[in-house]
């Protein structure tokens, strides 16, 4: 079986693992005060919506997940040289970037943003976060 999927996560570890989640950006929101868009001020979400989606598209069709998934050892000397993962972690940037940019400066309802925010999970998770010598995909 492939420990790295962690298929077995029931609704209370989601729940958790979002609090979790929610805590650690609302932290980087107090640390990182930045200026605050008044409501009527915020852009139309739908052309930075596509552009999320475009992002997503390219990363999943550059990058397969499952080959990403199947990343379990791996030091952190050795991370920012790995031909598989390293390139993935990179293209990462710009799609949190956008997600950032939704939730900031654009009009997106909190559903669509939580769906979106998923997709970014899903891809983040594939790449993983190292502890230990280990890739750990249900971060």
């Amino acid at each position: 079986m492939n420990e790295g999927l962690n298929m077995d996560w029931g609704p209370e570890k989601i729940k958790i693992q979002q609090k979790i989640e929610d805590e650690l950006l609302a932290d980087y929101f107090t640390r990182h005060k930045d200026a605050v868009i008044a409501p009527e001020n915020l852009r139309e979400a739908e052309p930075e919506i596509a552009q999320f989606e475009n992002l997503v598209a390219s990363f999943e069709s550059t990058h397969t997940l499952a080959e990403l998934h199947l990343i379990i050892d791996l030091t952190p000397e050795e991370a920012p040289k790995h031909p598989v993962r390293e390139p993935a972690r990179i293209a990462l940037a710009p799609i949190v970037s956008m997600l950032k940019i939704l939730k900031k400066e654009t009009n997106i309802s909190s559903i669509k943003y939580e769906e979106l925010r998923e997709k970014y999970m899903s891809l983040s998770r594939a790449v993983g976060m190292i502890n230990n010598n280990k890739v750990h995909h249900d971060r």
